[in-house]
């Protein structure tokens, strides 16, 4: 059975992040609804938008930094009307908000003021209500939509034929990090990994610098598996409390699949791993087992590195049953 998918958000600054949504749609069989079918956003058009969401089976919901027209009945906007009509409907729904310290975002697409407190208070609603996830821009916010349209569409049959190597799209971007690590900074990736040794809590470095929670937050060294990666890029990733759970019951598996999120700050972070009881260790030099007892030191050299790059697990790709 053909689904409806119905797409909601202010419109002028999100424009490429819409088209994007429709050109990926194009690829299932579905109907979708939305601004474009039935003219710019007014007030006037409430009733009409309303009545998209009723036929629709999958609410989209995506919303930045603008609250957008506002109804004068009720004080709120026409997005957030069109997201309570689907959730009183008892719809599909997907939520996604801007990431709003990596996210690209023109000053003028900015709410302040009253504006700015309706919109906070909206995205606490949803955060509250739903498992809501972030994008950074349109390429970002397209392809984890993607992901989740896979799982809830079906797709047209000639484009069943061309299967997505996420993996390849991973190392390009990943290719990409590498060489602009401050443009691809918040780019979620797919990664198959072996996680080493046991898990470590974050220090307060790594949680200051990229926005995660002190003493709720725990770090495990892991060897990529997947895609196949010649330079090692990264050494570590990191866990909020949110996802510890689902961690530990796999941490000992040969090889988990996973999502992350690339991050990148200028300041280099000497220490990943915080201790919460004192610890003395001796630090012993290493010598060639041809020089021993000569008292000589192998020199070596090495590259200090410009600032730190951090992966932040941001979803565990549970096994089929099937598989084992």
């Amino acid at each position: 059975m053909q689904r409806t998918v119905f797409i909601s958000s202010t419109y002028e600054d999100l424009k490429k992040h819409r088209r994007k949504v429709w050109d990926i749609l194009e690829k299932y069989n579905v109907n979708v609804r939305g601004m474009e079918k039935f003219g710019a956003r007014k007030e006037t058009s409430l009733e009409t938008s309303l009545a998209e969401v009723g036929v629709s089976d999958i609410y989209v919901g995506i919303i930045a930094l603008r609250l957008g027209s506002i109804n004068k009945e009720t004080g709120k906007s026409i997005t957030q009307l069109e997201y309570e009509r689907a959730y009183n409907l008892n719809k599909e729904i997907l939520i996604y908000l801007i990431d709003e310290k990596e996210g690209v975002v023109h000053p003028e697409f900015i709410d302040w003021g009253d504006k700015h407190e309706k919109l906070d208070a909206f995205k606490a609603i949803l955060r509250e209500r739903h498992t809501i996830d972030t994008f950074i821009d349109e390429n970002d916010l397209g392809e984890k939509l993607r992901r989740r349209f896979d799982e809830l569409l079906s797709k047209k049959e000639f484009e069943k034929k061309e299967k997505f190597d996420e993996y390849q799209n991973s190392k390009n971007i990943i290719q990409k990090f590498c060489l602009l690590p401050g443009a691809y900074s918040g780019r979620e990736i797919k990664l198959k990994v072996k996680f080493i040794d046991e898990p470590f809590p974050a220090s307060k470095g790594i949680c200051g610098n990229f926005n995660l929670e002190y003493g709720k937050t725990i770090g495990s060294e892991i060897k990529i598996v997947a895609p196949p990666i010649y330079e090692k890029f990264a050494e570590h990733i990191f866990i909020s409390h949110k996802f510890a759970e689902d961690f530990l019951k796999v941490k000992n598996e040969p090889e988990v699949e996973i999502y992350v999120k690339l991050s990148f700050s200028e300041n280099t972070i000497k220490n990943v791993r915080a201790y919460f009881v004192p610890k003395t260790y001796v630090s012993i030099p290493l010598y060639s087992e041809f020089l021993i007892g000569t008292g000589k030191i192998i020199p070596t050299k090495s590259i200090p590195a410009e600032g730190t790059i951090a992966l932040i697990l941001t979803n565990i790709i549970k096994k089929d049953k099937n598989e084992g």
